[in-house]
């Protein structure tokens, strides 16, 4: 359900986040429609400058207004449209396959629902490209940040940082660290997901229907053997 101006218009010139709880910019602009649906939102980064996100990206937790990344959102739309077009095509084959939907109007749905899964295979692709390129960019951030770390650790040692000093940098290192595996395992999974339906997505051939047999008349009375019947001569003597 899109968010609503009256619910977003409290958190205007105070920071967004991510779902890792990195702070991403200050939200100072809100653009709504005449529902007064959320359509975008205008952001000052960290650096100065200026971007417009949709409006789907942004949801509310708590007291926290978070910015979904874009590649999340595309990834939970190919969920949701793929399980539903799976979902549809194997019913359709079912009804097929029994005889509940006529073979011409049965072809014609079906080839709706083929397109629609070719479809979803460009945007699988798109998406898992988006995914590498995301998970190759976490991995450098996580590999500076143990190095920095490391670094750190080896100046406070010889004495060359002193403690408090040490104590601000590395915890702001670990909470980096943290906020960057945990959106590394989440690119993980999806990308894993993705991946599996490489097979599985490949459109199953068109259903068959299923012959129903005839069923087998009762014998009638004329063909039905009538009960023997045992005659005994009895013999005097």
């Amino acid at each position: 359900m899109p968010i609503t101006l009256e619910q977003i218009r409290r958190f205007l010139g105070r920071p967004l986040q991510d779902p890792y709880g990195r702070t991403f910019g200050k939200v100072v602009g809100i653009n709504a429609n005449l529902k007064d649906e959320v359509t975008g939102v205008g952001i000052e980064v960290g650096n100065g400058e200026f971007v417009q996100c949709p409006g789907d990206r942004v949801t509310i937790s708590a007291d926290t207004l978070v910015l979904a990344p874009t590649w999340k959102v595309e990834a939970e739309e190919f969920r949701k449209e793929f399980d539903v077009v799976t979902r549809r095509l194997k019913a359709l084959d079912e009804l097929f396959s029994v005889g509940d939907i006529q073979k011409d109007v049965y072809e014609d749905m079906r080839k709706q629902h083929e397109d629609a899964i070719n479809e979803l295979k460009s945007k699988r692709k798109s998406i898992l490209d988006t995914l590498s390129q995301r998970s190759s960019t976490l991995n450098t951030q996580l590999r500076q940040l143990q190095t920095h770390l490391a670094g750190n650790k080896m100046f406070h040692a010889s004495g060359e940082f002193d403690d408090q000093s040490y104590k601000a940098v590395s915890d702001a290192i670990d909470t980096g660290l943290v906020r960057a595996m945990a959106e590394r395992k989440e690119v993980d999974s999806i990308f894993g997901y993705l991946s599996k339906l490489d097979s599985s997505s490949t459109v199953p051939a068109p259903a068959t229907q299923t012959p129903v047999a005839a069923p087998t008349p009762a014998p009638s009375a004329a063909s039905q053997p009538k009960d023997q019947v045992m005659v005994l001569h009895v013999r005097e003597t």
